[in-house]
């Protein structure tokens, strides 16, 4: 098969990674695959340094005639038969462009924000032959709004459990940590949906009663930081080290020894099953996404939503509780290989694309 996927976004997230690891996942067996997406996007980056082939395009609205004729090249220089979008500006592009040039077309949806009602929102999300969602809350939000269940496929974005597995040596010597040091953590973007500022408002209850260093993985600038820091008492300041975006998730993860996830509003939750992944106990705000597969005191612990006092209460109970800490991180990672395996993606993301164009 022939597919290219379009893509808008220019920072990392949960979304590129869909899109490069299906990318490389079909590739790995005997497709073709192609990227269009934003000029000097992390995903382009990526993309080529595996290998894979690349356009960049500027991705942006007022850019849609140019994009829709560049793309409709695309594919059929390419000899594409299947294009999947994934962003609401490279949807309109390459949707368009595929049905002006006959070719089959998915809509992959990630996250949960409000779509639109109007009549051309509807008509882009009426073109596409499939919809695919990251998760069921995502197919959830589609059925709330009038999208018909028979045009949903629930594919779960994956993670590649065996790069978080054992083995792997964690960055306390590069942070001059002691082996004893506690370190909560996160590493998902900076994002206000994120919910970051309720970790940052916890962090003060943590540290008091357990002294800890807060750890977080993102790309964020300085003036940024220090908005994150008001949260933070003056003297605890310290204890809160900015790692900026990294490669080495998984060392990073190592580091860690209890992963907070305090997201407002979430699609799936990708930096989370990493996390989850590495056999870490998890922190994580009660919201319908994360209830379809963490268990209260089996493989996480919630906290309501916005809320700093239950998020340190929670935390605080692991780091007092080591061996309960220890067996909730075990069945953590159990869950992430059962249910969120990259094969698994793989093979029905391939059985879908094979059905659509047979």
């Amino acid at each position: 098969m022939k597919i290219l996927h379009t893509e808008t976004l220019k920072r990392w997230g949960g979304q590129q990674n869909r899109v490069l690891v299906e990318s490389q996942g079909l590739g790995q067996r005997g497709h073709t695959v192609i990227i269009a997406c934003s000029k000097g996007s992390m995903l382009a980056g990526k993309a080529r340094d595996a290998g894979i082939k690349v356009y960049e395009l500027n991705m942006e609205k007022q850019a849609h005639l140019a994009n829709i004729r560049k793309l409709i090249r695309i594919i059929r220089e390419e000899g594409i038969e299947i294009v999947a979008t994934h962003s609401s500006v490279d949807s309109w592009a390459g949707g368009i462009a595929a049905k002006l040039s006959g070719r089959k077309l998915v809509r992959f949806r990630h996250n949960l924000y409000p779509v639109g009602r109007d009549p051309l929102t509807r008509m882009i999300y009426a073109a596409p032959d499939r919809i695919v969602a990251i998760s069921n809350a995502v197919r959830d939000a589609l059925l709330a709004r009038g999208i018909r269940n028979d045009r949903i496929t629930v594919i779960h974005s994956s993670v590649d459990v065996d790069r978080f597995g054992g083995g792997v040596q964690d960055i306390r010597g590069e942070l001059r940590l002691s082996p004893e040091t506690v370190v909560i953590g996160n590493t998902s973007t900076f994002k206000s949906v994120k919910g970051l500022k309720y970790l940052f408002s916890a962090f003060n209850a943590i540290c008091r009663q357990v002294p800890s260093v807060l750890l977080l993985a993102g790309r964020i600038d300085e003036p940024a930081t220090q908005v994150f820091l008001r949260d933070i008492d003056a003297d605890l300041r310290d204890r809160v080290i900015f790692l900026g975006h990294r490669e080495d998730i998984p060392r990073v993860l190592r580091t860690i020894d209890v992963y907070v996830y305090p997201s407002l509003l979430e699609g799936l939750g990708t930096a989370l099953i990493e996390a989850m992944a590495a056999e870490k106990p998890v922190v994580v705000s009660d919201i319908p996404t994360f209830r379809y597969f963490i268990r209260e005191g089996e493989n996480g612990l919630f906290f309501n939503p916005r809320d700093p006092g239950g998020i340190a209460e929670k935390v605080l109970w692991l780091l007092r509780n080591r061996d309960e800490a220890v067996r909730i991180g075990r069945n953590a990672r159990k869950t992430a290989i059962d249910q969120f395996s990259l094969t698994a993606m793989i093979d029905l993301t391939e059985s879908l694309y094979a059905k659509m164009i047979t």
